[in-house]
């Protein structure tokens, strides 16, 4: 399976490129990949600057519909991907678990979609998706419906309660995302 790394946001409340923060001396990204190089050949990214990713030396995907948001990232990730089955992930997200995305891969045999949940709801930025969806995905592009779970109703979908995981730690670190400074900044104190 394939893993894509989802950094085409504008960042418009962080206020600069979430994917260039830095935690521990590494960039978000760069950790991410790190991490994810241990359980998944090939890894991707879908952007829309791609020369700020050259250096990275991996392949990169530039939305097929561009503005069109996470949902268009999946569907070009999707559409480019050689996998039935490709992890999303948000680049604002850097204590991402192993434990929690071997999980929810071992669920992938029977179902299109496999999405967290947390207290917050449902994460379609840290789910797996199969080629499946890249259809009811279209059509939900070109009628301009842009919400993140619009196709699922079109789809074989497994939803995984995150409280109901005990026996994964850390999970809910997981699939902290970041999105203002203030959110960075107390990160960075507690010294993750």
């Amino acid at each position: 399976m394939n893993a894509v790394i989802l950094a085409g946001g504008k960042s418009s409340r962080m206020g600069a490129n979430k994917a260039f923060l830095k935690i521990k001396g590494k960039t978000f990204i760069e950790v991410q990949i790190e991490l994810l190089r241990k359980m998944f050949n090939d890894i991707a990214i879908s952007v829309n600057t791609p020369l700020e990713y050259e250096y990275l030396n991996l392949p990169i995907f530039k939305d097929i519909y561009p503005g069109k948001g996470p949902l268009g990232g999946i569907y070009t990730s999707l559409v480019n991907s050689n996998s039935s089955h490709t992890f999303m992930l948000a680049c604002d997200m850097p204590f991402v678990r192993l434990e929690l995305i071997k999980y929810l891969k071992d669920l992938t045999k029977e179902y299109d979609v496999v999405i967290p949940k947390s207290e917050k709801g449902l994460e379609p930025l840290h789910a797996f998706y199969s080629k499946k969806c890249i259809d009811p995905i279209k059509r939900e592009l070109d009628a301009n419906n842009l919400r993140m779970i619009s196709f699922f109703p079109h789809v074989n979908v497994k939803i995984v309660e995150l409280n109901e995981l005990t026996l994964l730690d850390g999970v809910k670190d997981s699939i902290k995302n970041l999105n203002t400074m203030d959110d960075y900044e107390s990160i960075t104190k507690r010294n993750y």
